[in-house]
This record gives structure tokens, C-alpha cells and sequence, in this order.
């Protein structure tokens, strides 16, 4: 018969389990939370950069914050200038009124014009 170790396994004594926020590094937070929104995209990248110097000469914690705004910021960047490139390239393909034209659309359902309008003879406007 196995007997049962009559004495309890000692209960490790437990630590401090609140994180202490004086011990992150501000710009590793600022990064990230300005990556979040697109419009600070390039602030996000400054100041993670900035951040990672920071922790490379002190001890504090916020390392994977400041990479993270980095690579949410660097995203952002490069989906604004695909975004960009394409819109330009549309333009350039279609024009500034689209594959439809202006013309187009007037004469649609949400136009009912009838066609273009033109200046007749007697210099009032009528249609065609």
C-alpha cells in the first residue's frame, strides 16, 4: 500500500502581484497608443524608436510595447502609401469623375435631366 506523505508541500511566499507602472517607459506607451490611430502613424515610429534607445541604457520594462507601436506604425505607413498609389493610379486611369464620367451619370436614374443641358438660340436654357 503507497502511503501519503503525512507533511504538506511548502506554499511558495507569493511576490508583489501588482505591476509596478513607475518601472515602464512613457514613450513605449505613447507609441503604441499613438499607433492605434492612423493619424499618428509617423509619431508612433519616433517614439518607439526613441523608446528602444531608452531601454537599451535603462532598466525598465515597455520593450515589447515600443516594438509593437513600431510595427503597427510602420503598417499604417505603408498601407496609407499603397492607398495613396492606388487612388493616384485610378485617377490616372479613369479620371477625376470615374469610370462613369459626369455625363454618364446625369442620364442615369438618379438624373432625370433628360440629357445636357445647352443655351438655345433665345439664350435661355432648355433642354435637348
Amino acid at each position: 500500500m503507497a502511503t501519503k506523505n503525512s507533511q504538506p508541500e511548502p506554499v511558495a511566499a507569493e511576490e508583489n502581484s501588482k505591476f509596478n507602472f513607475n518601472s515602464l517607459n512613457t514613450l513605449a506607451v505613447v507609441s503604441l497608443a499613438t499607433a492605434l490611430t492612423s493619424i499618428g502613424a509617423v509619431a508612433a515610429v519616433i517614439t518607439g524608436h526613441i523608446a528602444l534607445a531608452q531601454l537599451k541604457t535603462e532598466p525598465k520594462s515597455g520593450r515589447s510595447l515600443a516594438i509593437a507601436g513600431l510595427i503597427v506604425g510602420y503598417a499604417t505607413i505603408a498601407f496609407w502609401v499603397v492607398a495613396g498609389i492606388g487612388l493616384t493610379w485610378l485617377r490616372l486611369r479613369y479620371g477625376f469623375d470615374g469610370p462613369m464620367g459626369i455625363e454618364d451619370r446625369m442620364d442615369g436614374p438618379m438624373g432625370q435631366m433628360g440629357g445636357r443641358m445647352e443655351m438655345d438660340d433665345d439664350h435661355s436654357m432648355g433642354g435637348r
